[in-house]
């Protein structure tokens, strides 16, 4: 059996993935301070849990950790929402992505600021040659790309994340341009890549534009207008997914 996880970070979000996933199984209480609890579903050879971690890279993280710690995973899969960076995107298109880049984590020093990957550290303009700030998750055991959907647009692309509800254009275009033309901005998938990167299990990252990259103005009314319908196109995708690995 092949065992996914699918990390939420919102209610909306995991709603509309287990309205999709039938009966449940069985609910495992990972830890009850945090109220962190995954449920546990099947599709043919896959087991299947799902957890909402809460908004936020620590939230990710931290919950990740704790779930890795008693759960044997095979693959995981951040779904939800996130603000488009390129104005390409609407509102309901998909990224499916396997590298991160972490917007907020770099170093700042006289000659610029250096973007790294987390728990990394440039201290002088040398050290950042040839650098790759990038998060790559490690080969995936499932099929995971070319993934098409008749009302769904998916594109693959590289997603920024960081502590930060990015809620105007100009700063979208500023994180666009500092981030290797990263295609959208969420709030978790750092914390996600990189705990499993530390586990060597493989990520994927595959949210749904909620907000888009408006000429002005703020994008926070298209969050709360569409945060449900996104959701639901996040777990068409998931279904997506979950079809194609179901041998």
């Amino acid at each position: 059996m092949t065992s996914i996880l699918f990390i939420c970070a919102l209610a909306e979000e995991k709603q509309a993935l287990i309205e999709r996933l039938g009966t449940r199984l069985q609910r495992h209480c990972i830890n009850q301070p945090l109220s962190l609890v995954v449920d546990q579903y099947a599709a043919g050879t896959l087991d299947l849990y799902v957890s909402q971690s809460g908004m936020g890279n620590v939230n990710a993280g931290a919950k990740l950790a704790l779930i890795l710690q008693q759960l044997s995973i095979d693959q995981i899969i951040l779904i939800g929402v996130a603000g488009a960076l390129h104005p390409s995107l609407k509102i309901g298109d998909m990224v499916i992505s396997d590298r991160v880049i972490q917007h907020d984590y770099f170093s700042s020093l006289a000659s610029g600021h250096y973007l790294m990957q987390p728990g990394e550290l440039i201290l002088e303009p040398a050290q950042s040659v040839n650098y790759d700030p990038i998060l790559h998750s490690v080969q995936s055991p499932l099929q995971l790309s070319a993934l098409t959907h008749r009302t769904v647009k998916v594109i693959e692309g590289l997603t920024a994340s960081g502590s930060e509800f990015v809620g105007t254009a100009t700063r979208k275009q500023a994180i666009h341009q500092q981030c290797h033309g990263a295609l959208i901005v969420d709030m978790e998938a750092s914390g996600i890549a990189t705990i499993a990167n530390q586990y060597q299990i493989p990520f994927l990252i595959a949210k749904t534009v909620s907000d888009e990259l408006h000429s002005d103005g703020t994008v926070s009314r298209d969050f709360s207008s569409f945060l449900i319908n996104a959701s639901r196109n996040a777990a068409i995708i998931a279904s997506l997914i979950i079809s194609k690995n179901n041998h």
